[in-house]
C-alpha cells in the first residue's frame, strides 16, 4: 500500500489534473468540458493505480435520480435509476466511489426552430464520485462521468447533431446524506458526437440533480 501522503497527494492530481487541458481550451469555450472529460479519465486512472476494485458493491443500492436543466434554447426533463455507489478507495479525507446512472430524457425547445420540437434520449454514463466530510454527517461530493447516449432526432431546435449517437459527459457538485439515503446538487451536461459526424453541434444543459435511495 502506498504511503498516504501519495495517496492524498495523487488523489489531489486527479481531481484538478485536468485543469490545464480545460485552461488551454478555455479559448474554445470548452473549459468544463475538458474538465468532465479529463476529471473522468483521470479519476479511473488513478484508480487502476491503485489496484482499486471497481466492483466492490457490497450494500450498494438502487437509487432514483431526476434532472432538470436548459440551456439558451432546449428544456431538459430526465428520470433515471442509479447503481452504487460502489467503493473504490480512500485516500486522506476524500474517498473515490462509482455508480452507473441509467436515464431517460425529454428536450423540448423554446421559440420557433428549424429542426424537431422535441426529443428523447436515452443514456448510459457510469458516474465517479469523490466524497468530502461536509458537517455534520453530510458530504461534498465532486461527480465526473462520460457514457453513450441516443437521441431521437439527429436535428433538435436550432442544432444539428449529425447522427442520433451521442456521447454524455457530467460534471457536478452534490451535497450528499451521510448515510447515502439522498444527494442533491448542481450538474452539467454536455452532449455531442465527438465529432464521429458532422455537423456536430454540441448542447450544453445546467441544473439541478436529486436522487433518493430506494
Amino acid at each position: 500500500m502506498k504511503h498516504p501522503v501519495t495517496r492524498t497527494a495523487l488523489a489531489t492530481l486527479a481531481l484538478i489534473g485536468s485543469l490545464g487541458s480545460a485552461h488551454a481550451e478555455a479559448q474554445d469555450q470548452n473549459a468544463l468540458r475538458a474538465l468532465a472529460v479529463g476529471g473522468t479519465l483521470a479519476s479511473w486512472a488513478y484508480g487502476l493505480w491503485e489496484g482499486a476494485p471497481f466492483t466492490d458493491c457490497r450494500g450498494a443500492q438502487w437509487q432514483l435520480r431526476g434532472n432538470v436543466a436548459h440551456d439558451h434554447e432546449l428544456n431538459l426533463a430526465s428520470v433515471g435509476a442509479a447503481y452504487g455507489d460502489c467503493h473504490m478507495l480512500d485516500a486522506g479525507s476524500w474517498s473515490l466511489s462509482n455508480q452507473t446512472n441509467f436515464s431517460v430524457g425529454r428536450w423540448t425547445t423554446r421559440g420557433d426552430v428549424a429542426g424537431a420540437s422535441s426529443a428523447w434520449d436515452v443514456a448510459v454514463v457510469p458516474l465517479v464520485h469523490w466524497q468530502h466530510p461536509a458537517f455534520a454527517s453530510h458530504k461534498w461530493e465532486v461527480e465526473f462521468g462520460i457514457g453513450p447516449a441516443w437521441l431521437s432526432e439527429v436535428n433538435i431546435g436550432d442544432r444539428q447533431k449529425g447522427s442520433n449517437f451521442q456521447f454524455s459527459d457530467h460534471l457536478g457538485l452534490n451535497l450528499v446524506d451521510g448515510g447515502g439515503q439522498w444527494r442533491v446538487g448542481l450538474q452539467w451536461r454536455h452532449i455531442s458526437n465527438a465529432d464521429i459526424k458532422k455537423p456536430n453541434n454540441g448542447v450544453n444543459f445546467t441544473g439541478l440533480v436529486f436522487a433518493w435511495t430506494l
